[in-house]
């Protein structure tokens, strides 16, 4: 047995050897050295506070992700994906330039002598600000309507007030801070909590990382009002200049919607504005006037377009002379079997009015007339020289009229 053991024992000795050889030979052709690019390896920033201590914010302009080539045996390298690494920049190392070199390891120590790390571009850019602070009152905005006969009223929101802090370029662009709650047919009062929105001049929402908020939520109180239909009177005040005067007037809109507590609107039946002045004018009137400003305490306006719009003609105020004869005066009363003969001594009609309205009136639209019933038969009895009403004209009667009446 032994003999057999020993017999060609170079030979089996040889055989071993290439038998080793050979494995190492495939496991070299089967385990070849090769090379992967990852991509996409987010980059930790770290000490980023030594920033903040000195008022400054920071954003990364390039280099928020890295990517790498990693070379190794095909067995090691084969499986590694971004999520076998870490990437980080030591944002206390910044250069003058704004940069920090980024700096990338592997996960797990075991594999750290069996690669080859070779990262695309090792730098990290950062855009520097001053950082801003600034307080802002929190509005409160309703979506929906209230239930029918209902109106949204006074809002309030606690905390009132919230301080945003950030970059200061960002800071500045907010112009609004609100809450946003729904009234879909809401008849009584509501409260409720809601995130804050942050919002620009154009309405559209600021959301930054680097924003910071005192409170992220605000609770708003809606109070739920009454409506009423009531309607609104205007009155003018003042003299137009000499020779005019106020020949119509007109205001848009008539009646309006108000809104306050049920008792409030029991004792509220219009709206008056009474401080509109014609005072020394020449010229129309036109102007448009704020009413909220003369509803009571308590009381709001439900229309969104809150002006009233008053307008005056003023024209101008002449006069016009008329010297009537007996032709055009009308006898009234008359008796049968009598004879009437009307005298006008110096008689003139005077009419006062608006320069548009006379320019178009004549004697025969003044109707004039007199009345005898009752009359005796004599000579020269006085009667009165009467007329017709002519809206916005004014008639002066000067002279005397007699009537002298005789039997059959």
């Amino acid at each position: 047995m032994k003999e057999k053991l020993f017999k060609n024992l170079g030979l089996k000795v040889l055989a071993i050897f290439f038998a080793c050889l050979l494995w190492l030979v495939v496991m070299n052709i089967s385990d070849y050295q090769t090379t992967k690019k990852i991509t996409g390896i987010p980059v930790t920033q770290l000490n980023g506070d030594v920033l903040e201590e000195h008022d400054q914010i920071y954003e990364v302009s390039k280099g928020s992700t890295v990517d790498i080539t990693v070379k190794g045996r095909r067995s090691v390298v084969g499986s590694l994906s971004a999520a076998d690494f870490n990437a980080t920049a030591d944002l206390s190392e910044m250069s003058i330039t704004n940069t920090v070199q980024i700096k990338v390891e592997p996960t797990r120590k075991s594999i750290e002598n069996d690669i080859t790390i070779t990262i695309a571009d090792n730098v990290m850019t950062l855009n520097l600000e001053d950082k801003a602070s600034m307080q802002f009152p929190i509005k409160v905005k309703t979506t929906g309507s209230p239930g029918e006969g209902f109106a949204v009223g006074d809002t309030t929101t606690n905390p009132g007030i919230v301080t945003i802090e950030g970059p200061k370029s960002t800071v500045e662009k907010i112009t609004e801070v609100s809450v946003s709650v729904p009234v879909n047919g809401a008849t009584k009062d509501l409260t409720e909590t809601s995130e804050i929105d942050v919002l620009d001049a154009y309405g559209d929402p600021i959301t930054s990382e680097k924003l910071t908020l005192s409170e992220t939520k605000a609770t708003a109180s809606i109070k739920i009002l009454h409506v009423k239909e009531i309607p609104v009177v205007v009155e003018f005040v003042g003299s137009p200049a000499d020779g005019y005067a106020v020949e119509d007037t007109a205001y848009q809109p008539e009646k309006i919607h108000v809104a306050a507590d049920e008792k409030v609107l029991a004792s509220l039946s219009k709206l008056s504005i009474g401080d509109i002045s014609v005072e020394g004018l020449s010229e129309d009137l036109q102007q448009s006037v704020d009413y909220t400003k003369y509803l009571p305490e308590g009381v709001f306006a439900v229309e969104s377009d809150r002006n009233l719009v008053v307008t005056a003609k003023i024209s101008r105020y002449v006069t016009r002379s008329y010297t009537p004869t007996a032709a055009t005066v009308s006898i009234k009363g008359r008796q049968q079997g009598y004879t009437y003969t009307i005298n006008l001594s110096n008689v003139k009609i005077n009419a006062y009015g608006f320069e548009s309205t006379l320019e178009e009136l004549s004697l025969q639209d003044l109707a004039l007339y007199v009345d005898c019933s009752g009359l005796a038969i004599g000579d020269d009895q006085s009667v009165e020289l009467k007329s017709a009403e002519i809206d916005g004209v004014t008639l002066e009667i000067l002279g005397d009229v007699t009537m002298t009446v005789t039997g059959k």
